[in-house]
């Protein structure tokens, strides 16, 4: 799969490249199991605790310094966050059998807004995720229930994906869009939870690897490729190219263990990957090979990291539970080869390929700068079944995959609508 994105200015004054993480700084018995969301280059919170006793910080600089966040108004430790931005939070806390709070900030932390509570016996929260690309704007919180905000969590209604929440591995929840998002169980077997649909069905696939607490997810967005992991199966991870219908296996090679976390960088063949254990890898060919990106001596037990994606530099915060924090800042241009030159002069929509096709399509488009993009579905009355892409997305030349499973045989439409540029053409699904 290509993916041109756009290089900023940036790189005109600086030169990032592809290299080791680097400590950022250390935060003081963050508890058990912190959790980190990164909301910028240089910027990023963590939060944990104990029982009774939460515990955030924060920090605006890179990791040079953290502050420590007010706490007011949360009565257990927290088990997952959400940053926005530097001033825009939500937390979940942990350690609850039900009436839980998600919680949020809107002033970095000055003060707590109880805006969501599970049910009487509806758990703790274990995972807190949002669509970076779109501007937050859909997020999924993980309990016994899935709930779900279209609003960037300004409300929330509950879904029911089919297991006893038990069964949620903690900050396993991923979304890809609006439509396609799951987590990974904890009980039985590898296994993970998928929708397709938002929500309108459910599939349970079963991972060919050893262990039981699926806590690592991540799919590419073109939703066919995807990885998943227990605490247990490293070296092994399990690697899907239809979207989870059939799963292989993957021998990453030594130096990961534990309980380990997935991040796949979007539009691109890029993942990292982390153990407990202190080890992290990167592959740039969408999970067939891999390699160690080294971190400090002596860093060990990390709990959770992330990412955030500007331009073509990624950066990275992990955090341990003995309180170390390191960073990363790699080049997509130095990892895949992309480059200025290959950034589209025009706006353009591909015919789709194969056509006809049956169930799976591929259609491509390119954006000459930065811009927000809908590509839409319509059926033969003109209506709208199906969104594809609905984000800002960086100047470049993009592909995604389109499946028509779930429609009968017939003509389709599909539409790319941008800053002053539409264009729709047609494909034939024949079953």
């Amino acid at each position: 799969m290509r993916i041109t994105l756009a290089v900023l200015s940036i790189f005109t004054t600086f030169t990032f490249f592809a290299q080791d993480w680097v400590p950022a700084g250390f935060v003081t018995d963050p508890g058990v199991r912190p959790s980190i969301s990164v909301s910028g280059p240089n910027s990023a919170w963590i939060a944990d605790g104990y029982p009774s006793t939460p515990k955030i910080f924060r920090t605006i600089n890179r990791g040079e310094t953290w502050s420590t966040v007010s706490t007011a108004g949360i009565n257990r430790e927290i088990y997952c966050v959400w940053a926005m931005s530097d001033d825009y939070v939500f937390v979940g806390e942990g350690e609850v059998s039900g009436n839980a709070q998600m919680l949020i900030t809107t002033n970095a932390g000055l003060n707590w807004t109880n805006i969501l509570n599970s049910s009487n016996n509806g758990g703790h929260f274990t995972g807190l995720a949002f669509t970076k690309a779109n501007g937050h704007i859909f997020g999924l919180a993980l309990a016994e229930r899935i709930y779900r905000s279209s609003n960037s969590g300004l409300n929330w209604i509950v879904l029911n994906p089919g297991v006893n929440g038990v069964s949620n591995a903690h900050n396993s929840l991923f979304i890809t869009d609006n439509n396609f998002y799951g987590f990974g169980l904890n009980n039985g077997a590898a296994r993970i939870r998928v929708t397709t649909d938002n929500s309108v069905s459910w599939a349970t696939y079963a991972l060919p690897i050893v262990g039981n607490y699926t806590s690592a997810i991540a799919y590419h967005v073109n939703k066919l490729y995807g990885l998943g992991a227990t605490s247990t199966s490293p070296p092994v991870v399990a690697r899907t190219t239809d979207g989870g219908v059939t799963w292989n296996t993957v021998n990453i090679g030594s130096g990961v263990s534990g309980t380990c976390y997935l991040y796949w960088v979007p539009y691109t063949p890029v993942i990292y990957i982390l153990g407990s254990n202190g080890g992290i890898k990167r592959s740039v060919d969408n999970g067939v090979n891999w390699v160690t990106t080294p971190v400090p001596a002596g860093v060990t037990n990390i709990t959770h990291f992330d990412f955030y994606v500007q331009g073509m530099v990624v950066y990275g915060y992990a955090v341990s539970s003995n309180g170390d924090v390191i960073r990363l800042v790699d080049t997509l241009e130095v990892l895949t080869g992309l480059n200025n030159s290959q950034i589209p002069t025009s706006y353009s929509l591909s015919q789709n390929y194969p056509n006809p096709f049956n169930p799976t399509t591929q259609i491509s488009y390119s954006i000459p700068k930065e811009a927000y993009v809908k590509l839409s579905v319509y059926n033969a009355l003109g209506k709208e079944i199906e969104v594809i892409v609905n984000e800002k997305q960086n100047a470049g030349s993009y592909d995604v995959i389109w499946n028509g499973d779930n429609y009968s045989s017939g003509v389709y439409f599909y539409r790319i609508q941008t800053e002053g540029f539409t264009q729709t053409k047609k494909m034939i699904l024949l079953k």
